[in-house]
């Protein structure tokens, strides 16, 4: 037996990344093509009422009929599948295929490792808190597609000597970067976040730092830059939605009773609604909305002026309790880390239904357990040189570690809604950053990619 196991892992270790990239790809079509006999598409109030809507505003009125409150890049998604859900279904599956590739691929340009490559890209498959969630009529896994393939493109360009491919490559990550944010407005500071990495990649001449720069911020300021522009001149916001007003009231609105008198008639409508909303639901989260049509028929403010107005009262309630404040955001972030698993298990073939409802329990546990060790060593890395050192933490790591972070900070500041939802496009890097640490501790050897 101790000889067969031996056998099986020489053979294990012989395996080059070409034939783990074909095993990874097979069994995550095997599970798709599962999903496809044994579940549905899972459509969610966003998904008709605001994705599907957005879509059909685009298809008859263009820009001109785009209200901005959710970016643009599912509706438009939408339109070029022709809005069909079954099509969309194939397609995010199909996504999520090219994620878990695209894990492999990070993996293996970050350390070289071809064994731990393919752990971390079947983990994608094994974790239904992931692989269910392609099935939802939802952004999140086309967002996670892009921030995946935006990491893996970035580790790439570290190890590539090839200057010509640089500059091609640095055009195509600025593009690559963007596309979170244009899918999930919560990812807007990718391109940001990316700036000194790039400038890091080679230590050379500050022109061809510059240069670089200037390469990679040639999408973002035409993508993201393009539509801050429309949604300013278009609603006098700056900002990638117009719900930036209504989603800061999912924080403040626990202490609307605090307002001034001279906004008495919002507030007391507001107060209306939130004690409805906590009765029914018991949160006032997102009661905002129910409340809308009633505050702009007494006040005679438009959607857009209202989302300004309840910017301008959120944010003087903030300055006036900041402590309060504090407190939601402490709460937010918190929640940001319960990772629970979306999907509709009525939706699924007996008996397969009972065995995943076993398994996402078993998946959430692996993804807490992952949430935990990466809050612990990441606050371990950021303090402790000798740790640094002795896990010889890389630009890619720092890459992925900071992005989590800041997304995890950024997220809970501006709303305190669905936030457990927020951290899914990024939940794998967060089982990435684990398991490459562990590998590296185990190791103790020189980090790859090293910086030129």
């Amino acid at each position: 037996m101790r000889e067969k196991l031996a056998r099986l892992y020489q053979r294990w270790n012989g395996l080059t990344h070409r034939q783990l990239l074909v095993i990874l790809l097979l069994c995550g079509i095997f599970l798709r093509l599962v999903m496809l006999l044994a579940y549905q598409p899972v459509p969610y109030p966003d998904t008709l009422g605001a994705y599907y809507r957005l879509a059909d505003n685009l298809q008859s009125q263009g820009l001109d009929g785009y209200d901005g409150t959710r970016a643009p890049g599912y509706p438009i998604f939408l339109l070029l599948v022709q809005k069909n859900e079954t099509i969309v279904w194939a397609v995010q599956l199909l996504a999520g295929l090219m994620i878990s590739a695209g894990l492999f691929w990070l993996v293996w340009q970050a350390a070289g490792h071809v064994q731990l490559s393919f752990i971390v890209g079947m983990a994608y498959n094994l974790i239904p808190g992931q692989f269910l969630f392609e099935s939802n009529l939802l952004s999140e896994t086309l967002t996670a597609l892009f921030i995946v393939s935006s990491l893996a493109l970035l580790a790439t360009l570290y190890r590539s000597p090839s200057t010509g491919w640089t500059w091609l490559g640095l055009l195509t990550l600025g593009i690559l970067a963007t596309l979170p944010g244009m899918m999930r407005p919560l990812f807007f500071p990718v391109t940001l976040w990316l700036l000194p990495f790039i400038w890091l990649m080679r230590r050379d001449s500050l022109s061809s730092r510059l240069l670089r720069l200037a390469v990679y911020s040639l999408g973002p300021l035409l993508i993201q830059g393009g539509w801050l522009t429309f949604i300013y001149s278009r609603y006098e916001m700056l900002s990638p939605t117009t719900m930036a007003g209504y989603s800061l009231v999912n924080h403040t609105g626990a202490w609307f009773e605090l307002l001034p008198d001279e906004e008495a008639v919002i507030r007391e409508i507001y107060l209306e609604f939130r004690t409805a909303h906590i009765e029914a639901r018991g949160a006032q989260t997102n009661t905002i909305w129910d409340a809308i049509p009633e505050i702009s028929r007494q006040t005679g403010l438009s959607f857009f002026a209202l989302s300004r107005k309840m910017k301008s009262l959120s944010l003087y309630l903030i300055r006036m309790y900041p402590d309060r404040y504090a407190l939601s955001v402490i709460d937010g972030w918190i929640d940001f880390w319960k990772v629970p698993v979306y999907w509709d298990r009525s939706l699924m073939s007996p008996p397969l239904d009972g065995l995943m409802a076993a398994w996402a329990v078993a998946g959430r546990f692996v993804s807490l357990l992952a949430n935990v060790a990466f809050l612990v060593l990441s606050g371990i890395v950021v303090v402790s040189k000798r740790v640094r050192q002795s896990l010889q933490t890389d630009p890619i790591q720092w890459a992925v570690m900071g992005l989590v972070w800041w997304v995890s900070i950024v997220q809970t500041l501006v709303d305190h809604g669905d936030n457990p939802r927020f951290l899914m496009p990024l939940q794998m890097l967060v089982v990435y950053w684990v398991l490459f640490a562990i590998y590296r501790w185990r190791i103790r050897k020189p980090a790859t990619p090293q910086i030129a």
